[in-house]
C-alpha cells in the first residue's frame, strides 16, 4: 500500500510540474501589429480593392504582405521593433494601373515601446507613431484613429484611395 501511495503522490507532482510550465494560460493576443484600413476618398467609405500586391520596403526576406490579392479592405502592417521607422509600398495590378510609377509608398515613423506582459505572455512591443508619409499618385491621404499601436485587434489606419464611381 505505501509504495502505491507513495507513486500516486509522485504522478501527481509530476503532473502538475508539467502543467505549470506550459503556455496555455497565455491567452493575450501577443502581437501589436496595425490594422490599416481601405477607404474611398470620395465618400470615405470602406471600399475593398482588387489586384493589389503590399510588401515592405527595404525588409528583410519575403516581405510580400498581400500577393495580387481579390477583394483586400483590411491589411496588417508590421512594424519593426528594430527600426524607427516601416515602409511600405502599393502596387495596383490592374490593366490600366500596372506600372511602377504609379506604386504608391507610406512610412511610419514611431517610437518602438517594450511592454512586459505576464511571466506567461513575456514581452511585446507598442508602437507610438509620430509621423506618416506617403505618395499621392493613387492614394489620396492615410488618416490615423489612434497613435498609439497596441495588441488590440482594431482598425488604427485608415488609407484613403481615388476611386471612380461606376457609371449608371
Amino acid at each position: 500500500m505505501g509504495k502505491i501511495l507513495i507513486s500516486f503522490i509522485l504522478t501527481i507532482i509530476g503532473a502538475s510540474l508539467f502543467t505549470g510550465c506550459n503556455s496555455t494560460g497565455c491567452l493575450e493576443n501577443q502581437n501589436s501589429v496595425p490594422l490599416a484600413g481601405f477607404y474611398t476618398s470620395s465618400t470615405k467609405k470602406a471600399i475593398a480593392i482588387d489586384s493589389i500586391s503590399i510588401g515592405g520596403v527595404g525588409a528583410p526576406s519575403d516581405s510580400l504582405i498581400v500577393d495580387n490579392g481579390q477583394g483586400v479592405s483590411q491589411v496588417y502592417l508590421p512594424f519593426r521593433s528594430s527600426k524607427e521607422s516601416t515602409s511600405f509600398y502599393i502596387h495596383y495590378n490592374q490593366e490600366a494601373l500596372d506600372f511602377d510609377a504609379l506604386n504608391d509608398t507610406i512610412t511610419f515613423d514611431y517610437e518602438s515601446i517594450p511592454y512586459f506582459v505576464s511571466e506567461e505572455c513575456g514581452a511585446m512591443y507598442f508602437y507610438s507613431i509620430k509621423k506618416v508619409e506617403y505618395t499621392r499618385h493613387i492614394i489620396d491621404s492615410v488618416g490615423l484613429l489612434d497613435s498609439m499601436v497596441k495588441n488590440t485587434d482594431i482598425e488604427r489606419i485608415r488609407i484613403y484611395f481615388r476611386t471612380s464611381e461606376p457609371a449608371e
